[in-house]
């Protein structure tokens, strides 16, 4: 394969880790309440999110959530609640602490 081809599949590959991870660190009751769509939207929303910060500004879970929730109104993708979105949200940034 080519390099951006192992790219490619290489973050493809890192996204289903991802959301897999994000899936099994939730409860079961949010594991049935949302699908790996949904759950990618929010990974990809949290990655927006801590992309549009400075390195050394913190990351606070509510404020991550809080945005999740915006954006997914404002893009039309649904309406969440904080409490459920903080827990994704607390999953995922878990996911990554491991990954740096």
């Amino acid at each position: 394969m080519s390099d951006g081809l192992d790219e490619i599949m290489s973050a493809v590959g890192g996204d289903i880790e991802e959301v897999n991870y994000v899936r099994s660190h939730i409860s079961p009751e949010l594991q049935a309440k949302f699908d790996d769509e949904q759950i990618q939207y929010f990974v990809d929303v949290i990655f927006e999110y801590i992309d549009s910060k400075d390195e050394d500004e913190e990351i606070v879970v509510d404020d991550v959530a809080q945005y999740v929730v915006a954006q997914a109104k404002k893009e039309e993708f649904g309406v969440f609640s904080l409490d459920d979105i903080s827990a994704v949200v607390d999953a995922d940034l878990d996911f990554l602490e491991g990954v740096e």
